[in-house]
């Protein structure tokens, strides 16, 4: 049998105008490492060492049925489950998210916005503590990184995703003028205009996090 080709975005196609992508990782088999399942749906942005955290597990329900969600693992530096195309824009990505475990000082969860198919541009959204704490925006060219935002006022938001251990709901939309908004528990943390990035796929990857992700959905807007 022929492996699957892993891509860093799978070029799947942004969901006709009323529809929607949505997946809660039930029907994928429990320990399956999400993109090779499912290589036309997601992609691996590798950025060091041998990332293959992205596996599907048994997990609780906000009301405490017992259901399956994507667990996300890494240390310092490693990768991105990603879906989408170079193409992609005016969308919203929307999606469940608990943390199981932060192990330090500098954890943090990252999000990939306007992804382009190499790995190689995109904003990265985060959120996490110290020295990267609170809520922020950074600007991706290759090896180099501008920070364009930083709500330090929003650490205890940050806390809270990172250490109580409940589910939160993150919401991000991304637009063809290059506006990006995230929201987090329906709070505006981010709403931002970028000259020159405006469309591509979207990411999300831990830092020092054992996280799980579920209830994922991708509509135009």
């Amino acid at each position: 049998m022929t492996a699957p080709v892993i891509k860093v975005l799978p070029g799947n196609p942004l969901p006709p105008a009323g529809s929607a992508f949505v997946d809660d990782f039930s029907s994928y088999p429990t320990g399956a490492v999400l993109p090779v399942v499912a290589p036309e749906r997601y992609g691996l942005l590798r950025t060091g060492g041998n990332w293959q955290k992205i596996t599907v597990e048994e997990a609780f329900a906000p009301d405490g049925r017992l259901d399956k969600a994507a667990r996300m693992e890494g240390g310092y530096g490693e990768g991105f489950l990603t879906t989408g195309a170079e193409d992609w824009t005016d969308y919203r990505v929307s999606f469940r998210l608990k943390t199981l475990e932060a192990c330090c000082t500098g954890s943090h969860i990252r999000a990939r916005l306007f992804l382009n198919g190499a790995g190689s541009r995109a904003l990265e959204f985060f959120i996490g503590w110290d020295p990267i704490n609170g809520v922020g925006l950074y600007k991706l060219a290759g090896d180099q990184r501008f920070l364009l935002l930083q709500r330090r006022e929003l650490n205890p938001t940050a806390n809270a995703v990172l250490r109580d251990r409940n589910w939160h709901d993150f919401v991000f939309e991304l637009r063809g003028d290059g506006t990006v908004r995230v929201f987090v528990d329906r709070t505006e943390v981010v709403n931002w205009k970028d000259p020159d990035y405006n469309r591509g796929g979207f990411g999300i990857g831990p830092a020092g996090v054992t996280f799980q992700l579920d209830d994922l959905k991708v509509e135009r807007l």
